[in-house]
């Protein structure tokens, strides 16, 4: 068993969880989602089959414990993910 101090040990009892790190296509999808993409549409959008934007919507969920579309396009909006801002930092 691994031997830390007590301070270390309490230090991580009470330490905040990682909120797990959200990858450059869920921002894509998830800015394009909140542009009003229907998941057809990002899928066509981006290259990538339907499955695969459903797959990042499932991720972009639990990572930020969004209940529904409607939670998404609020968090997409709140970090500025649009469709045009996400096209201007393309550029």
């Amino acid at each position: 068993m691994k031997k830390i101090s007590l301070k270390k040990f309490i230090q991580e009892l009470f330490a905040k969880p990682k909120q797990p790190r959200v990858t450059k296509r869920e921002f894509e999808v998830a800015g394009l989602l909140a542009s009003g993409l229907t998941n057809q549409g990002v899928a066509d959008k981006l290259g990538i089959s339907i499955k695969t934007v459903e797959r990042h919507r499932t991720a972009l969920h639990k990572k930020n414990n969004l209940r529904n579309t409607a939670d998404l396009t609020r968090w997409a909006l709140a970090k500025g993910l649009t469709e045009n801002e996400f096209l201007r930092r393309k550029k």
